[in-house]
């Protein structure tokens, strides 16, 4: 009779918590995906599909630290930034969201940071930086001249910092490139260019140093237009908006590298390779292998099509860019990614990833690591590894044989490193 009694209260309680869990089933998945976000596969398991469907067609995923043939270590360190860092403004650009970004660069032994204000720090590459259990990073806050009301990029050359980034005059938007020494003291920045053409939604984007006709110089790319408002500015050669411009250092001079561009996130030069990374608009991400004086085809040709797409209508924009005089992309993201920054590694990284490149993502929440061919005509292969985190800027860092990221929404540098 107890053991009867036993059963019924068991099979009672068993009754309740499935109960319990059929009712507040949507709860318990959110708290668990929220818990555990790099668990990406709990929002397909989820879904009204046969289970088993939903894990087949996750076939091969993997987390970290796991990869297909290595093993990485992530760390994250929070910056101790101005106040104001956490605050940023509402923008509705075609490039930025409200998030706080900055950008890396490294100088000797020091890594320098350049937040979207304008302000400009120094951290210690030091062997504090690999430590797990120290989350913050004491920074130096550098003083300079600078008056940017919006930083979109930085690179070093030599012992000189090259920021791009707009001025406004009556609501409408200027590029400018300015300089300085490094030193620890005070950045007395001075104008390498200055745009005479304005636009209320008009950028600057990546630079990398380049040299062109013997002449040593700073590439820059500019966007153009807005969302699903592309404008015309892309395929007009008296506007210096969605292009490459090439910037003479010595002279100042100015001209246009390539044109067609929409948003260039990512940017590598060297030697005479240069290669891009370019949002689409909905999905059609691009990687560019960047041609002088070559037309690579927004607003006309994407392989994305507009944010208010119609199903039943043909699409917006021309599917083939090669039968229309444009230069093809060498990759292109369908769905988008959210791309971003572009560097190519380091062979000392690991034994498995020789010369390969690194493409960062926002929305994507991921790094890619591409293996292209030779001649760099093609991708070959693309991996993806998932970081849960928005990435707008990275950097090989050879003294650590370790990736720099720039982790936007929380203001934290990531480093990734073979474990």
């Amino acid at each position: 009779m107890l053991k009867k009694k036993i059963f019924y209260y068991f099979l009672f309680f068993l009754i309740c918590i499935l109960t319990y869990v059929s009712l507040n089933l949507s709860n318990i998945k959110n708290n668990a995906y929220s818990k555990f976000p790099n668990l990406e596969l709990a929002k397909y398991l989820f879904k009204d599909n046969p289970l088993i469907n939903n894990i087949n067609n996750d076939y091969n995923v993997k987390f970290l630290p796991e990869t297909e043939f290595v093993k990485l270590e992530f760390i994250k360190k929070k910056i101790n930034f101005k106040e104001e860092y956490y605050n940023p403004p509402k923008d509705k650009s075609i490039s930025y969201k409200t998030y706080g970004t900055f950008f890396i660069d490294q100088h000797n032994d020091t890594i320098i940071v350049t937040d979207f204000l304008g302000n400009i720090y120094t951290l210690d590459n030091d062997d504090n930086l690999l430590i797990k259990n120290k989350k913050m990073i004491n920074t130096k806050n550098l003083k300079s001249n600078l008056n940017a009301k919006r930083v979109f990029d930085t690179i070093v050359i030599k012992d000189t910092l090259y920021i791009s980034y707009i001025t406004i005059v009556d609501e409408c938007q200027k590029i400018n490139v300015s300089f300085a020494e490094i030193n620890s003291n005070n950045l007395n920045f001075q104008k390498l260019f200055k745009s005479d053409e304005c636009e209320k939604n008009g950028a600057p984007g990546r630079m990398q140093f380049f040299t062109h006709n013997n002449k040593d110089g700073i590439l820059l790319s500019t966007n153009a237009g807005t969302f699903d408002t592309p404008g015309n500015t892309a395929q007009d050669k008296l506007s210096l908006f969605g292009k490459i411009l090439f910037i003479e250092i010595d002279s100042k001079k100015s001209n246009i590298y390539s044109y067609g561009h929409r948003v260039i996130q990512g940017l590598y030069a060297e030697n005479n390779l240069i290669l891009s990374t370019e949002h689409g608009p909905k999905a059609g991400d691009e990687i560019n292998k960047i041609l002088f004086n070559q037309n690579y085809g927004w607003p006309i040709a994407s392989y994305g099509d507009k944010y208010t797409f119609n199903h039943n209508k043909k699409p917006y924009y021309k599917k083939n860019h090669e039968s229309l005089g444009f230069i093809e992309p060498l990759f292109s993201f369908i769905p988008g990614i959210g791309i971003s920054e572009i560097i190519k590694l380091k062979n000392n990284f690991s034994p498995h990833f020789q010369n390969r490149f690194v493409v960062s993502s926002l929305n994507g929440r991921s790094i890619f690591i591409v293996n292209f061919d030779q001649k760099l005509n093609r991708v070959i292969t693309h991996e993806k590894i998932f970081l849960n985190e928005r990435i707008r800027d990275i950097k090989y860092d050879s003294k650590n044989k370790s990736i720099l990221l720039a982790l936007e929404e929380n203001g934290e540098l990531g480093i990734l490193l073979v474990d």
